[in-house]
């Protein structure tokens, strides 16, 4: 009889793939994101975040600042649709907060030696650590899934959105 307990991660990636047209328009089939994006449009001025979220060059025109919020609040609305589902993680990495990858690694490498490990990713999608896992530390079986593809609501279209992202790339 195994007592084993699973170890979950959640880990934020930095939010690449959002600056991506097509992830960002998928997106907008979550009822979370929508919400979020009523709730915050005030913070900015002069624009509208639905149009945004729907047009490549008036993405383009916010700054810095303006697309890292934007990032920050889509993830923060990916996580409250996952917190719904009742499980608590048992750590929260977010990439943001790290100066470089080798931080991140330097975690993982440690957390790889725990036999019941579940990496959730909040991106939406992957970053470098995909590969990571399996080509440096060789995990055996992945313990990443992206929090999108775990939702049974949600999967149905993320599947076609991650096939087109890969023959893109």
């Amino acid at each position: 009889m195994s007592n084993r307990l699973t170890m979950t991660v959640l880990y934020f990636t930095d939010g690449a793939l959002i600056e991506d047209l097509h992830i960002r328009k998928s997106l907008l089939r979550i009822p979370e994101v929508l919400q979020c994006l009523r709730e915050n449009q005030a913070e900015f001025l002069n624009c509208d975040l639905y149009i945004i979220m729907m047009d490549q060059d008036l993405f383009g025109q916010l700054n810095y600042h303006q697309k890292m919020r934007l990032k920050t609040l889509l993830q923060k609305s990916l996580y409250d649709r996952w917190i719904k589902q009742g499980i608590e993680p048992d750590l929260i990495i977010k990439r943001n907060d790290h100066v470089g990858f080798s931080e991140i690694a330097d975690i993982f490498r440690r957390l790889s030696t725990i036999e019941a490990l579940e990496v959730i990713t909040i991106g939406p999608g992957f970053d470098e650590l995909e590969s990571y896992l399996r080509l440096n530390l060789k995990l055996s079986s992945s313990p990443l899934t992206d929090m999108i593809s775990q939702d049974p609501m949600l999967s149905w279209f993320w599947q076609d959105v991650k096939s087109g992202i890969q023959l893109n790339s």
